[in-house]
């Protein structure tokens, strides 16, 4: 009986020990990070937003988890969890370098002269990259999380034209750019090119590999077709 309660005790010790083990090793390869970047909201009001992520080594990833503004040094305005606005449905971002801000991008994304940011949301097989974009709120005094943005890839901010340009590859033939401006707020599509690689046979019957680009412009409230392109 003795011998028995002496195993157990040794099994439990054992146990504890394997487990402690085990969360150590789980905390050495975690290596967390903070980031932060300056954006003037007005003449004289910078605000500062920190980035807090972790680099994972065993699996060479890593991303952000939560984002902190802050006015001056210890003045915290508010936090953003990535679970709470990440689309996928992750707690953490996927970054392309882990932990050298690589990802985050500084600009006016709604075109009223105030700098506004993004983050890359995760890192897809293809060139579709997608964003978790945030616009400052002057009546709120915060950043909010403009959702209507995550849905466009690789999106570009023309300040000068006001117009935002997002390209998307479908398929290894197909391509498609999407122009939009903005009305009420809300983006709006306006112009869209599809870039298509055909085979189509030549005046001679023969087959060529062409390239076909189909134009579509908003007019009356519809997209049309205002122009195809072979070459």
């Amino acid at each position: 009986m003795l011998k028995s309660k002496k195993s157990k005790l040794i099994t439990a010790i054992f146990i504890i020990i394997a487990l402690l083990t085990v969360g150590e090793a789980c905390a050495a390869s975690t290596n967390t990070f903070i980031l932060s970047k300056t954006i003037e909201v007005s003449d004289s009001r910078l605000l500062t937003v920190q980035f807090s992520g972790a680099k994972f080594p065993d699996t060479a990833s890593g991303g952000y988890d939560k984002i902190k503004v802050y006015e001056g040094k210890n003045h915290l305005l508010q936090t953003i969890n990535i679970a709470d606005v990440n689309p996928f449905g992750d707690d953490f971002t996927t970054c392309p370098d882990p932990g050298t801000g690589s990802d985050i991008i500084i600009e006016d994304m709604d075109f009223d002269g105030i700098n506004d940011f993004r983050i890359v949301a995760m890192l897809p097989p293809g060139p579709n990259i997608p964003y978790i974009c945030f616009l400052w709120d002057k009546k709120s005094g915060k950043f909010v999380h403009a959702e209507f943005l995550d849905d466009m890839t690789s999106p570009e901010f023309n300040s000068k034209a006001k117009l935002i340009i997002s390209d998307n590859r479908e398929s290894a033939n197909i391509y498609t750019r999407d122009i939009y401006k903005y009305s009420n707020g809300r983006p709006l599509l306006i112009e869209t090119v599809i870039t298509e690689y055909k085979k189509l046979k030549d005046a001679n019957g023969k087959l060529k590999l062409y390239e076909v680009k189909t134009t579509k412009k908003l007019i009356d409230g519809k997209m049309k077709v205002t122009g195809v392109e072979k070459k």
